[in-house]
């Protein structure tokens, strides 16, 4: 008989019982406990512990949502604060050297400390048999040249050449085509 009444309550609200936080509360084996002893032994004194509970077990829901706010509207106003302190105040080697141009200092700069000699015996150059495309590599900076030829003499990954050269894949990838976008004006 008892088993019936837990049954058609849990059966007549079923809708109620779909609520996330009354979910969380029943999960609990103390607290279904208690529901199951407020339903089969229905008196104040077990609705009075059914609320208590529920009252607890939801303030701690709001608390838990609430420090997650917290956390989650902190961490979006921090990022966007150091985002623009990093746009604002840039490293003299990061501006870039025109308006127009995305490219900074720190792309000319040529890194010595790297084990970039293993390639120097390679030349891209060397390789190259036509005359406009052999003088159009004047035009490219030193770093654009390395690239090329890392890629095309040494057939090297973008990640390997960011490796070697300490910066980013996607840097590479925008050095390799500015370098081919250059060459392509200087060809043509």
């Amino acid at each position: 008989m008892t088993d019936d009444k837990v049954t058609k309550f849990f059966i007549d609200n079923k809708e109620a019982l779909e609520n996330p936080i009354v979910k969380g509360f029943l999960s609990n084996k103390n607290n279904y406990e208690l529901v199951v002893r407020a339903i089969t032994e229905p008196s104040e004194i077990n609705r009075e512990k059914v609320d208590q509970a529920f009252t607890a077990h939801y303030k701690k829901v709001k608390k838990i949502k609430y420090i997650s706010n917290l956390i989650r509207f902190f961490s979006i106003d921090f990022d966007k604060k150091i985002r623009k302190l990093n746009q604002r105040f840039l490293l003299t080697l990061d501006q870039p050297l025109a308006e127009d141009n995305n490219v900074s200092m720190k792309d000319l700069l040529m890194d010595t400390n790297t084990s970039i000699n293993v390639f120097e015996q390679r030349s891209l150059k060397d390789q190259i048999e036509n005359e406009r495309l052999y003088r159009a590599l004047d035009v490219l900076t030193q770093k654009q040249v390395l690239i090329l030829e890392m890629i095309y003499v040494n057939n090297l990954t973008l990640r390997e050449i960011a490796n070697i050269l300490d910066s980013t894949p996607q840097n590479v990838s925008n050095l390799h085509r500015k370098a081919l976008e250059k060459l392509k004006k200087e060809i043509s």
